[in-house]
């Protein structure tokens, strides 16, 4: 529960109306600084913490500049937040006891923040996340684009797979970042949203322990021994969570009920393009050995009603298929710890997860092993 405090504040003869989200209060940090007359808005300052698992944020201090300046404290954690001024907003990470200096950038139209040595390594790692991001996937997806729009099908899937083997690299290279960057930093919890489990995952399980007995009472701390856990329980060989949700037509899928059968949980949604096309691929697949004992739960991340059902009829698309609609922040995507798309699981007749992620020839090798084994 969120216990709310107002405050007032009298800083350099400035009054601030504070809000704060008191039960958990452990520590404080400071924002001080002048913003350029083009992004001050109404005056209305927010500082908000993330919560990337539910992809939601929560109000932690409010306040309002005074001739363009700006000084705040916050009583809250470390951990990840947004610095929001009007309609913009600035991420910054921060550690206990840190000040940041609020300045501008490119040429007055963002607003800037130093000072802080643990967002100093956020912002290392977010300036390496774009250029990686750029090198191994946004090439790729702009010549995937040009081949659409001239029909070239076969370079459209060949394409496919190097975006989605690209953004696996991306996100192993920023696995790599913070295992050799962001140790005892509250950086780590930012960089957690694009963790997989199956690389360097004992590592990363070993950083976070080290962090938790550092600040065994933070939000960030709990969060991240959550993430370690979910992924360990995804492990090749561990029982699949139990998942359900409402099918199109408004019934209840759950994977339970399909006990007995091999099921590629699929997590797709109708605006990924390597998600589309891997349903061309899922249609052949599923015809061929539906009677063997084939089935697919295909658990879409959507919003849209419409567009989520009009993209299974025009995929043809006839397997099973579930979602709440609630785009990213679903359960269901959270249950699998599925941050990114495509991402799939094959599930075993025993409900056991076999693999990962299989695309192609290799998913198929794989399914006709898991068919004859079953049998």
């Amino acid at each position: 529960m969120l216990y709310l405090l107002e405050t007032r504040l009298r800083v350099a003869g400035v009054a601030l109306a504070v809000l704060l989200a008191g039960h958990d209060v452990r520590a404080a940090f400071e924002l001080a600084g002048r913003v350029p007359e083009r992004l001050q808005a109404d005056g209305e300052v927010e500082v908000v913490r993330e919560r990337i698992e539910e992809r939601d944020t929560e109000s932690v201090a409010r306040g309002r500049l005074v001739a363009g300046a700006l000084t705040l404290r916050v009583e809250a954690e470390p951990g990840l937040y947004r610095l929001r001024i009007g309609n913009r907003e600035t991420p910054f990470v921060v550690g206990e006891g840190q000040r940041l200096v609020v300045g501008a950038a490119d040429g007055d139209r963002e607003v800037r923040l130093d000072g802080s040595p643990d967002h100093a390594l956020y912002l290392a790692y977010e300036a390496l996340r774009s250029a990686s991001l750029r090198r191994h996937v946004l090439t790729v997806r702009e010549a995937l684009q040009a081949a659409r729009s001239r029909g070239d099908t076969a370079a459209v899937d060949r394409l496919t797979e190097a975006e989605v083997e690209g953004y696996r690299v991306h996100r192993r290279e920023l696995i790599d970042f913070t295992l050799s960057r962001l140790a005892g930093s509250p950086a780590l919890y930012a960089a957690s949203l694009r963790w997989e489990g199956d690389y360097r995952l004992a590592e990363l399980a070993a950083l976070v322990r080290d962090f938790v007995k550092t600040h065994p009472d933070w939000q960030i701390s709990r969060r991240l021994e959550s993430r370690v856990r979910g992924f360990e329980s995804l492990a090749l060989g561990a029982p699949a969570p139990e998942l359900s949700g409402r099918a199109p037509d408004g019934s209840t899928v759950a994977l339970s009920g399909l006990r007995g059968k091999v099921v590629l949980l699929d997590f797709w949604a109708s605006w990924c393009g390597p998600c589309r096309s891997e349903n061309r691929h899922y249609v052949e697949l599923y015809q061929t050995y539906r009677d063997a004992g084939f089935e697919i739960l295909a658990v879409s991340v959507d919003h849209d009603e419409r567009g989520w059902k009009a993209a299974i009829a025009k995929d043809r698309a006839t397997w099973r298929h579930v979602s709440d609609l609630v785009g990213w922040k679903s359960p269901l995507a959270a249950a699998y710890q599925v941050t990114a798309l495509p991402a799939s699981f094959l599930i075993d007749r025993e409900g056991r997860i076999v693999a990962k992620d299989l695309r192609g020839a290799a998913l198929t090798k794989e399914l006709k092993r898991q068919l004859e084994l079953g049998r």
